[in-house]
């Protein structure tokens, strides 16, 4: 058992003394040029010589190639929801002012009251609507269809607000006899009602 280990550190010397780093560019070692020349002169080591023949050098690997994925497709934005529009008191005591004023059919006095509402709140698309009404029954269809729309821009995000301004939208359609868009835009008022 003790013969063991000084064997394995005899191969170890041995085979190290064996194989040396090459020459740069070349296949022969330092050892072997030694040992060539020493067995010219008839010196010691004169036996055959181990030559280790250097390895081709190996090209650097391709890297492989790589799948890119198409980023996916965005999903579809929810519109942002925002609280429904109301009215303040000053513009809610006009406009049953000027609701009571059309029941009466003074329509000039119903205006007044609403361009006073319009005046405190100018972005409440309520107003807006209640004004296409007002033009609604002036028979002012044009005019129904763009305080209709300008409600709508007013109100994005407000479902109950578009709803009604697109209602708006489609009776003034109605009323000049353009029935397919008049359609159109009571589906869009209908897809908007709260259910």
């Amino acid at each position: 058992m003790r013969q063991l280990p000084i064997l394995l550190a005899l191969t170890v010397t041995l085979a190290g003394c064996a194989i040396e780093p090459f020459k740069k560019g070349g296949t022969e070692t330092t050892s072997s040029r030694t040992a060539t020349s020493q067995a010219a002169k008839g010196g010691a080591g004169a036996g055959p010589v181990l030559t280790v023949p250097a390895e081709p050098a190996e090209a650097p690997a391709a890297p492989e190639p790589t799948i890119v994925a198409p980023p996916p497709a965005p999903l579809p934005k929810e519109r942002p929801k925002a609280p429904a529009a109301t009215l303040s008191p000053a513009s809610k005591a006009l406009v049953s002012q000027a609701q009571a004023q059309r029941a009466k059919g003074d329509l000039p006095g119903a205006t007044v009251s609403l361009e006073r509402a319009l005046r405190i709140e100018p972005n409440n698309p309520l107003l807006w609507i209640e004004m296409g009404r007002l033009r609604m029954d002036q028979r002012n269809y044009p005019q129904a269809e763009n305080m209709g729309r300008k409600a709508l821009s007013m109100s994005v995000g407000d479902d109950r607000s578009q709803a009604l301004a697109w209602q708006l939208i489609s009776d003034s359609y109605r009323a000049r006899g353009k029935n397919i868009q008049a359609q159109e835009a009571a589906d869009k008022a209908k897809a908007l009602s709260p259910k």
